[in-house]
């Protein structure tokens, strides 16, 4: 048998070398934890009287849902993206909320 080589994509970075189905894994719960901020936000709003703040958060997951829904499970550099996209989105929502 003759010896293979396994050449990372760097752009991947981290992620390069994990396990396909562990890496969509993590992607999917970070689409889970970014909606579960948008439901605590739609709970605020709900809370305060604002149905155009709670009509605004329940699209916001819809958004995330549908997005994390378009993603081939197969597709390592759609995964990687979408992924860093919604890390983006739940560290944006932290520092906003002063987290």
């Amino acid at each position: 048998m003759k010896d293979v080589i396994f050449v990372a994509d760097v752009s991947l970075g981290r992620w390069a070398d994990t396990e396909l189905s562990v890496l969509y894994d993590i992607f999917y719960e970070t689409g889970t934890r970014l909606m579960g901020e948008f439901v605590a936000l739609r709970y605020a709003a709900q809370a305060a009287g604002d149905e155009e703040q709670d009509r605004f958060w329940l699209g916001e997951s819809h958004r995330v849902r549908d997005a994390r829904r378009s993603v081939d499970s197969n597709d390592r550099a759609a995964i990687v993206a979408m992924m860093d996209a919604f890390n983006h989105e739940l560290r944006y929502i932290n520092y906003v909320l002063g987290e």
